[in-house]
């Protein structure tokens, strides 16, 4: 850089000569078009000195910076001061006149000389098309450039969004024109070029997918092409812990079931998984049957339900919902089957019934009418399991009594012979043989005994 250095006035004794500027340099250098540069002021001034302010004026061949000080101090200290950066500039030659200023009085000004060249402007590449498969690998866009493009540029997909890092992933990005580009400051324009990427046709097995399914047997089988992602194309083959692609539940185990498409050439064909992971079967359990008066509204229904889950609903013999588990149920639609449905996704719905059956006033404990006023019969446990305990009290009798189980249909499964009563007995009837649902126990022979209902379990 060519420099020439004018000498200061000097005023009223405040200044001397040595505050000036003996040289200007340039960073970088040389100094290409479309760079900012940053001008490195060197000289010579007082202690503590620092440009409070620059006027900068710029034309088409020519730059001038004024400084001012911040003193007006005497001395003679070496300074070199960065200014900038500042531009870019375009290329050519350019006259600088930098000058020190203190209270609106130049000091002194350095000229010198200054070229910029002509810019070096990235390299892009060359327009390029190519055919890609769906399930190739994952590629970088700029190796597929022609050209030899410089590294640095960014990519933009057809939409103009900005491609994360440059990469393309077949079968998820689209096809259509990307375009790579380096973003130049004025007077310089953006360079930038094209790669048309196209899809060649190609077969698919879809993508990998993770399920649920009911293992419940009897619940429907699932064909497991429907869970897969994407769309895959029909007609494959599947391995894994069955071979047909139909997850039938209480024969097909939980895994990982991989469907396999050849592909069309010059692809490569491809797989895609099903994980199915078990879901648990809906269970409402198993129910019974249930004896009220006529009278009665809402009952506990609940009670008559053993083994099932919680979450279900009661409905009516007519379908209409009533209510939840553990929660009153309205039995004003009469007698018959009441259900208790329970439903865990994904398997289907389970039902446990409650045969309600209801009895004419006056009735005992929700049976029969035919009770005494002599005699009373007490049960223990109820519900019970194996046997239960008959507490007899308040008559007499000349023989034996019978005790005579019944169904809900009144049916008669058990007769067992019991002694004599003298004022207050205890027997133990087996039951064991009984299955699981709602009796009734009467006591025939002597006294009048009140009928009473048993549980048993």
């Amino acid at each position: 850089m060519h420099r020439s250095l004018l000498l200061p006035s000097l005023l009223a004794g405040t200044f001397v000569s040595a505050q000036q500027i003996t040289n200007v340099t340039v960073n970088p250098n040389p100094l290409h078009a479309c760079v900012p540069a940053t001008f490195n002021v060197i000289g010579t001034g007082p202690a503590g000195m620092e440009f409070t302010y620059v006027n900068t004026s710029i034309g088409t061949n020519d730059i001038t910076l004024v400084f001012d000080l911040n003193t007006g101090a005497s001395g003679n200290v070496p300074f070199n001061k960065p200014v900038g950066p500042m531009g870019p500039f375009a290329a050519g030659q350019y006259t600088l006149h930098f000058s020190l200023r203190y209270n609106n009085n130049v000091l002194n000004t350095w000229n010198g000389n200054l070229t910029i060249q002509a810019p070096v402007l990235p390299n892009p590449g060359e327009y390029t098309a190519i055919q890609v498969c769906p399930n190739a690998a994952p590629f970088q866009l700029t190796s597929r450039l022609g050209g030899n493009p410089d590294p640095g540029g960014l990519w933009m997909d057809p939409q103009l969004e900005t491609v994360p890092n440059g990469m393309f992933t077949p079968g998820t990005s689209m096809a259509g024109d990307y375009m790579y580009h380096f973003d130049l400051p004025s007077p310089c324009e953006m360079q930038f070029q094209m790669l048309s990427i196209s899809y060649l046709p190609n077969t698919s097995a879809g993508s990998n997918a993770t399920v649920t399914l009911c293992t419940a047997p009897g619940a429907p089988a699932v064909p497991l092409i429907g869970k897969l992602g994407g769309t895959p194309t029909p007609g494959g083959t599947w391995t894994g812990p069955g071979t047909s692609g139909i997850f039938t539940p209480g024969v097909s185990a939980p895994g990982n079931y991989v469907y396999h498409v050849d592909g069309t050439p010059p692809c490569a064909g491809s797989t895609a998984t099903v994980t199915v992971q078990p879901g648990a079967p809906s269970n409402a359990g198993t129910g019974g049957t249930a004896f009220f008066c006529a009278d009665e509204n809402y009952v506990d229904l609940s009670s008559y339900v053993w083994g099932g889950s919680t979450t279900g609903i009661w409905y009516s013999p007519t379908g209409l919902g009533i209510t939840y588990w553990n929660q009153p149920v309205d039995i004003g639609a009469g007698p018959g089957a009441y259900m208790y449905i329970v439903t865990s996704p994904p398997c289907p719905a389970d039902t446990a019934f409650v045969v309600v059956t209801l009895l004419s006033a006056p009735c005992t404990v929700g049976i029969g009418p035919e009770q005494g006023t002599a005699a009373d019969m007490a049960l223990h446990p109820n519900p019970a399991h194996g046997q239960v305990v008959l507490d007899l009290h308040g008559a007499q009798a000349s023989q034996g009594l019978t005790a005579v189980v019944a169904d809900v249909n009144g049916r008669t499964v058990l007769c067992q012979a019991l002694p004599a009563l003298a004022g207050a007995a205890r027997q133990v009837l087996d039951i064991s043989r009984l299955a699981p649902g709602a009796y009734t126990i009467r006591l025939q022979g002597g006294a009048k005994f009140p009928v009473q209902r048993l549980m048993v379990e």
